[in-house]
């Protein structure tokens, strides 16, 4: 990386002391004791890695797992106690936002008095300032004191003063929960355009499908440690695998407390003619079997279960919206089925969610991932070559038949489309 801008890391360790705030006295006898037995946190554990101009990295795992202390080593708010720590080039820091405003100065004086922390002169502060309002869409409240502004206001100026600097490196931790739709929309519009220009962008957040977009390469962080490296979209669906059967495993509590006197205590899957089944092609019908009991005689109780891809529901059998289920359960164990027609899915990895309810305020059972299927039929074999039509990686979860037309002076044709794949019963002896 010599000569050139981006980032690169070599065996970098974190440690943080826990316990107590130190005075500048305790804190030298501790050093002085080599922290004398304190317990300590690794907050990063031997990481390596490397972003190149124009390359883009994401960074996933849960709260903890030391995304957001990665980034502070690169921006230099924290140094590291073991490793190589390389940034080279200007860089853009959307950790803290709006870290540099003074409360008291209106958003203009905290425009150039941040503009000027992150590496601008006067000059070139007074050049983007129109750009960094409209924006920031603060026109109407620039010349207010920033303490009179909201949370959202506060944060969406101190990213559009960052997103101005023109950087070389972009550090970017969950700034799109931001401001509504429309702000989020731009700013990750602006952040791709970084990457197209050669900026190196390192990425966190939760928002899996943003990284997706974002990010060519991802790296999973788990207590402080790179458990999976590589491209984001097999690294995203490794840690979304791995987060499933955390909460299968995990079970649901049996027990009286808050009023859940009804359980669901095993899921599963299986095809029309009742055997498990846990693959499936398209158009195959998809049995949910839930095995619950009741504690005591349950009254109305209702069922949900939602069928989920890697970002949020697709569909569900809901019975408190169709107003079925039964009117009381006996105290026992209980059998219920669930039957999908059809199953309209792109080929992947599916996951099945269930719920239970009385009413819209009592919940015996929080939603849980309790079981996955996988979709396999290849949709290239029915005239769909599109990556959103083989894989819905890219694009989408469910497949409708299609057929393009072009319509001209000559008339009209046909350019082709995706058929539907036929049932194939016989491959199951349904």
């Amino acid at each position: 990386m010599a000569g050139q801008a981006g980032v690169r890391l070599r065996g970098v360790w974190k440690r943080y002391l826990l316990g107590q705030q130190r005075s500048l006295r305790r804190l030298a006898s501790d050093l002085l004791r080599r922290q004398g037995g304190r317990e300590t946190l690794w907050a990063l554990q031997d990481v390596s890695l490397e972003v190149r101009p124009g390359q883009s990295l994401g960074i996933i795992g849960h709260n903890g797992a030391g995304k957001t202390t990665l980034l502070k080593l690169l921006a230099g708010i924290t140094l590291s106690t073991r490793g190589e720590v390389d940034v080279r080039g200007r860089v853009a820091s959307l950790i803290n936002l709006g870290a540099g405003f003074h409360r008291e100065l209106t958003g203009r004086e905290n425009i150039y008095l941040n503009g000027v922390l992150l590496g601008l002169s006067r000059r070139e502060v007074r050049a983007r300032f129109d750009r960094i309002v409209e924006f920031a869409e603060l026109a109407d409240f620039i010349d207010t004191p920033v303490k009179r502004y909201s949370a959202g206001m506060y944060a969406r100026l101190g990213f559009a003063v960052a997103v101005h600097v023109d950087p070389d490196v972009l550090l970017v931790d969950e700034v799109l929960s931001v401001g509504d739709l429309s702000f989020q929309d731009r700013s990750l519009r602006r952040m791709l355009a970084f990457r197209e220009q050669g900026c190196a962008v390192l990425f966190v957040s939760h928002n899996l499908s943003a990284v997706e977009l974002m990010c060519d390469r991802v790296i999973w962080l788990d207590h402080g440690r790179i458990v999976a490296e590589g491209p984001a979209q097999e690294v995203v669906r490794a840690y979304l695998d791995a987060f499933d059967r955390d909460q299968i495993a995990q079970g649901a509590p049996l027990d009286g407390t808050g009023g859940a006197f009804l359980a669901v205590e095993q899921v599963s899957l299986h095809c029309p003619s009742g055997e498990a089944c846990e693959v499936y092609d398209y158009g195959d019908d998809l049995v949910v079997r839930l095995r619950c009991r009741a504690l005591r005689e349950v009254a109305n109780p209702s069922f949900i279960v939602t069928i989920r891809g890697d970002y949020g529901p697709l569909f569900a059998g809901n019975m408190l919206i169709d107003g079925l289920g039964p009117q009381r359960l006996a105290p026992g164990v209980h059998t219920l089925e669930c039957r999908f027609r059809g199953l309209p899915l792109l080929p992947g990895l599916y996951r099945v969610e269930v719920k239970v309810k009385q009413n819209v305020r009592t919940n015996y059972f929080e939603p849980r991932v309790m079981a996955s299927f996988k979709l396999q039929t290849d949709l290239r074999a029915y005239g769909s070559v599109s990556p959103v039509g083989v894989s819905k990686s890219r694009g989408g979860f469910v497949f409708v038949p299609y057929e393009w037309t072009l319509g001209g002076p000559a008339g009209e044709t046909s350019l082709g489309g995706a058929t539907a794949p036929l049932a194939k019963p016989h491959l199951r002896g349904w």
